[in-house]
């Protein structure tokens, strides 16, 4: 076999608030990449460039089939996204607090779980089918000269026999008590990624949630309760330490150090993924661990919610090719 990456879209100057779209090859489609580059614009924020500034470029990312969403992301979810279930990191290229340096970032657009892998990707199709769409965000004041490049990832002659979902959910609980988010029915689940908009942090023990599990038709199924902070520490299972990347934030942890010591480390509540929680299944990848979903009448994700405000929670479903396209 052979694998095709080739380019979609030259250093095309990004428009803020516009929306764009993109026909995809009509090869089986294993993954995209998206390119983001732009200028720092270092004195309008300080000195520390902030991680995501870049990314958050994209307020929402989206593959459509025949015009429904087989992935709908925010930048920022797809970033953490990929790398916990992808394993996938963008390093960032010339990610300096410098005025006018010229950064670059990739984003992972993923149809599988494992790239370019023959049996899990898009399925062939017929051009026009296959859309990407961009939204981008109606301002970014942390750089501009914004230029986009798109490369696919095609596998010709690929028997897809299944290929990944990624959708957003949101939930907004107004009150400090348990509430069920329900996930999809019909396809097996084989991740499901939360976003809580508060962490710990100082000497507050408080984050968004508490604890997490699943519940289908009412009964516990593979996480019968989980807290927040294992599942924190449990993102350590990606194949590199998660926000090391590039350009992160230190502490100063001795004024006046002696050689040798140590006068600096990470601060951990920086990280890009800091807010986000990973509850993974199918572990092997071949449907042995994943929540099975098909013949349940409610599937719910159970969220402790300790501070109320808005989540995200995104389900990675598992879905049959031949029933799709």
């Amino acid at each position: 076999m052979e694998f095709i990456q080739s380019i979609q879209a030259h250093d095309v100057p990004i428009v803020l608030g516009t929306v764009v779209t993109y026909d995809l090859p009509v090869h089986p489609l294993s993954h995209i990449l998206l390119t983001l580059k732009g200028k720092r614009l270092g004195t309008a924020v300080g000195d520390v460039p902030p991680p995501m500034g870049l990314v958050a470029t994209f307020d929402r990312i989206e593959v459509l089939y025949k015009g429904s969403a087989v992935y709908s992301l925010s930048g920022v979810d797809c970033f953490a996204s990929s790398l916990l279930v992808n394993g996938f990191e963008t390093w960032g290229v010339n990610a300096g607090d410098i005025e006018d340096y010229e950064w670059a970032q990739t984003l992972l657009v993923p149809l599988t779980r494992t790239l370019y892998s023959p049996t899990e990707c898009f399925p062939q199709t017929t051009r026009g089918e296959l859309i990407l769409q961009l939204t981008y965000a109606a301002a970014n004041v942390e750089f501009d000269v914004l230029r986009l490049q798109i490369e696919t990832v095609e596998l010709p002659g690929a028997s897809a026999s299944q290929f990944i979902k990624q959708t957003t959910l949101s939930a907004t609980p107004t009150a400090n008590v348990p509430l069920d988010v329900p996930l999809p029915i019909g396809n097996p689940i084989s991740d499901v990624i939360v976003w809580q908009h508060q962490i710990q942090t100082g000497i507050s023990d408080t984050a968004g949630l508490d604890k997490l599990e699943i519940l289908v038709d009412n009964k516990n199924r593979f996480y019968p309760e989980s807290f927040i902070e294992c599942l924190q520490n449990m993102s350590g299972r990606v194949r590199c330490p998660p926000g090391y990347w590039g350009a992160h934030t230190h502490k100063i942890v001795l004024s006046t150090p002696a050689p040798g010591q140590q006068v600096s480390a990470p601060k951990p509540e920086d990280h890009p993924i800091a807010c986000y929680l990973h509850l993974p299944f199918d572990i092997f990848r071949n449907g042995e661990y994943a929540l099975q979903t098909s013949g349940a009448s409610a599937v719910n994700l159970r969220m402790d919610v300790s501070a109320f405000g808005a989540f995200r929670i995104i389900p990675v479903e598992v879905i049959g090719a031949a029933g799709a396209v």
